[in-house]
């Protein structure tokens, strides 16, 4: 479970346009925003965008200083990233916004207790000036993203550390300012809970791998030393978004085990993307990571990815991913 990083900060409105960030209901923000070099690429950057969008509108809706929040014994208090999703499609998907693309982000929070809280965004590749965005439909969401969105959620827990120098065993911690009774319930049918659990127990979030994808590769490991140069946050923690790309950096070297190219490595297409994180590392930790891919049985361009990251030493787990992903396997040869 990993802390965000500060917010970002979005440029005055022009004349005739939206504002950069408006609270249009007591559960719902919008905002306007522009893509800039740091919020983009083949990496995680715009997945941590996302997770400060995140902090931001829980802060904004719940009256809470997020960035700097204390548990009731006055220790420093995180919003913790315990489950992200990010959906796309094959013409707008997660690597698909670049420099200088307008974005409109409709994002929504729902009440979880005194400890969590679930963040859903709404991200469309256009911009309307000043038009009202469409009333958020949880049904609707949940199909999936219409042509030119992006559809994410994010399930955040409130943690603290239980020793001042160890990343491990965080535990449940509530600021006593996290108003969160003011946020709207969701309907139970939608709640990310049982889709972690189950995640967490079978080690995919695929409901039955072996009905609709045939196996292309099981059994690959490899190991990954935490970077402290890369992988820390602010506050010494290993940050939400580095496990993207631990989980990447797993896949490539599975992808360059299969014989296929880095070309047609970075064309391909992530259409869904889950994360379950179990729990936070030492800067000295080391992970083991697994991945099986699978193939749908309908279509060998379809694949689904699973990571499973435990820590080296002790086997715990740390980390749960999968991807369905799109591409050309003419590419690879």
């Amino acid at each position: 479970m990993t802390p965000a990083a500060t917010p970002a900060v979005d440029p005055a409105p022009t004349p005739g346009a939206a504002p950069a960030f408006q609270v249009l209901d007591p559960g719902t923000v919008r905002r306007r925003v522009t893509v800039s070099p740091a919020m983009c690429g083949h990496n995680s950057l715009f997945l941590g965008q996302i997770g400060d969008w995140t902090w931001e509108t829980v802060g904004a809706l719940c009256d809470t200083d997020v960035l700097a929040a204390k548990n009731a014994e006055g220790s420093p208090a995180y919003l913790a990233f315990f489950y992200y999703r990010v959906r796309g499609s094959r013409e707008f998907h997660l690597r698909s916004p670049t420099f200088g693309d307008e974005l409109d982000v409709l994002s929504r929070s729902f009440d979880f207790g005194s400890e969590s809280v679930l963040t859903v965004h709404r991200i469309s590749s256009t911009t309307a000036a000043a038009a009202p965005p469409e009333p958020w439909d949880p049904a609707a969401f949940h199909r999936g993203p219409a042509p030119g969105c992006l559809h994410v959620e994010n399930f955040n827990r409130w943690v603290s550390r239980r020793e001042a120098d160890s990343n491990r065993g965080l535990m449940a911690a509530s600021p006593p300012d996290f108003h969160h009774t003011r946020l709207p319930a969701l309907p139970e049918e939608y709640s990310p809970r049982p889709v972690y659990g189950r995640a967490r127990s079978l080690l995919t979030f695929c409901e039955d791998p072996g009905k609709e994808y045939r196996t292309v590769a099981e059994g690959f490991t490899t190991r990954y030393g935490i970077d402290i140069t890369r992988d820390l946050n602010g506050v010494g923690l290993v940050y939400f978004a580095s496990y993207f790309s631990f989980v990447d950096q797993a896949v490539l070297r599975q992808w360059r085990e299969l014989g296929r190219g880095d070309r047609a490595f970075l064309r391909r297409r992530i259409v869904d993307q889950q994360l379950c994180y179990v729990g936070n590392a030492d800067p000295d930790s080391e992970f083991e990571i697994g991945v099986t891919v699978r193939a749908a049985r309908a279509d060998a361009g379809e694949e689904i990815v699973d990571v499973v990251v435990r820590d080296a030493h002790s086997t715990d787990l740390i980390a749960v991913s999968t991807q369905r992903v799109l591409w050309d396997p003419e590419e690879a040869r």
